[in-house]
């Protein structure tokens, strides 16, 4: 699953196609051809970091006078919004280099091998067990503790407009942190976020369900609670409805287009699931 944040503006193409989907795709494209046997999954990410910093590279990404910098990218989305962006670097400064989110599920014996790097979850359920949810702990807590400060800004009658600006403007300093000691970690061009990646084996029998999911879909849980929790969610996606659960999912979000009722990052967010039954 790759999957990225929200566009902040500005966007610029690389060829034509913007930076976050340039990203997604050629992150996509070498996972499909690396080689995954025997190799520790650490191992075949930091080659894809290095695969993707080179390519961007060569393309001016993340370079002095680079072509232009991005945000992030989805890959295979029914998208709520174009599901990519980037903003224009200055003049004479480091151009920003494109980022996503990625976790990556792996099949090795009777085990499950999860590799996350970023703020897409993943659920397993194995026969007669609950659900377990797995997130990069880096993450946890940030989005919720982003959001308190909008509710308290909301719950004083700040405008929404002016609240959701003023958080616009901070995400911005965040991003310039991220794959930064001061910042979080995420997949772009710095090899190093291989080695903060959460990494995590877990035993798989026969029957094991999976759902891997972008942030976006996640919201069909938290803050929408449109299934009870993720075993409902599971339910819901074994029985063939989870494309059902995605149109609900617009509804509610269409219904609350200034964002006053249910906080959140962005009105509509990309929403991508792969569910799967071992």
């Amino acid at each position: 699953m790759i999957d990225g944040a929200t566009p902040l503006g500005g966007e610029a193409l690389v060829g034509d196609q913007s930076p976050a989907a340039w990203l997604a795709a050629t992150a996509s494209a070498h996972l499909s051809r690396a080689a995954w046997a025997g190799r520790p999954i650490r191992a075949v990410l930091r080659e894809l970091v290095e695969h993707v910093r080179d390519e961007g590279r060569r393309l001016g990404l993340g370079s002095e006078g680079g072509a232009g910098d991005g945000d992030d990218g989805c890959v295979g989305s029914r998208d709520g919004t174009d599901g990519a962006g980037a903003a224009a670097g200055a003049e004479g400064r480091r151009s920003e280099f494109p980022t996503a989110t990625l976790s990556l599920v792996r099949q090795v014996g009777d085990r499950l091998e999860l590799c996350l790097l970023g703020d897409s979850p993943v659920v397993l359920r194995a026969p007669g067990a609950a659900a377990r949810t797995f997130t990069d702990p880096q993450f946890d807590g940030v989005e919720e503790a982003l959001l308190a400060r909008i509710h308290a800004e909301l719950d004083r009658g700040v405008d929404a407009a002016e609240a959701y600006a003023r958080e616009r403007a901070a995400s911005r300093e965040r991003r310039a942190r991220r794959n930064t000691p001061a910042g979080l970690w995420v997949l772009a061009d710095e090899p190093a976020a291989a080695g903060h990646a959460f990494v995590i084996s877990i035993a798989a029998p026969p029957g094991t369900e999976i759902a891997v999911m972008s942030d976006g879909y996640a919201r069909c849980v938290h803050p929408f609670g449109l299934v009870a929790d993720e075993d409902a969610l599971l339910d819901e996606l074994a029985a063939g409805r989870g494309d059902d659960l995605l149109d609900r999912l617009r509804a509610a979000e269409n219904a609350d287009p200034t964002r006053t009722r249910v906080p959140r990052f962005s009105r509509s967010d990309d929403a991508t699931l792969l569910y799967a039954r071992l």
